[in-house]
């Protein structure tokens, strides 16, 4: 039985993303609320992703209706990653078999699956784990 992150394997990325053929990773984690909830909200501000200072300014919870995470990530919750101190990477939580997988949309790889751990050794220090609201 496929899952539903499968779909979006492979895909390329791109620092003008015309989702659902390619994304950066902002643009997937919007793309994907907008198909599995119906979220809306307008493409990520970011003219071209291969900015990072403007990608740095975008990355914002709050643009996606998200609330922090207490407790465990579950399937379907974003992360936002940050080396050093800026938020400047997102993606989504896959849980299979118990678990914790992190999609995501990289310059190098497009849209891939990683465990924390594999990010971390590729220096992602910070995991900040986020929901949408059961009622929004």
């Amino acid at each position: 039985m496929a899952m539903w992150h499968e779909a979006y394997l492979g895909k390329p990325w791109s620092g003008t993303p015309n989702p659902p053929e390619s994304f950066n990773c902002g643009e997937l984690v919007r793309y994907f609320y907008a198909v599995d909830s119906g979220y809306s909200c307008l493409p990520i501000p970011v003219p071209d992703a291969r900015n990072l200072r403007d990608c740095v300014e975008a990355m914002n919870p709050s643009y996606f209706g998200l609330v922090p995470v207490e407790g465990e990530p579950q399937d379907k919750d974003a992360v936002f990653l940050s080396k050093r101190r800026m938020m400047d990477h997102c993606g989504l939580a896959v849980i299979d078999r118990g678990r914790l997988y992190i999609l995501h949309c990289s310059q190098r790889g497009g849209v891939q699956l990683s465990t924390p751990g594999e990010l971390r050794a590729q220096g992602w220090t910070g995991f900040s784990w986020w929901r949408r609201p059961a009622n929004g």
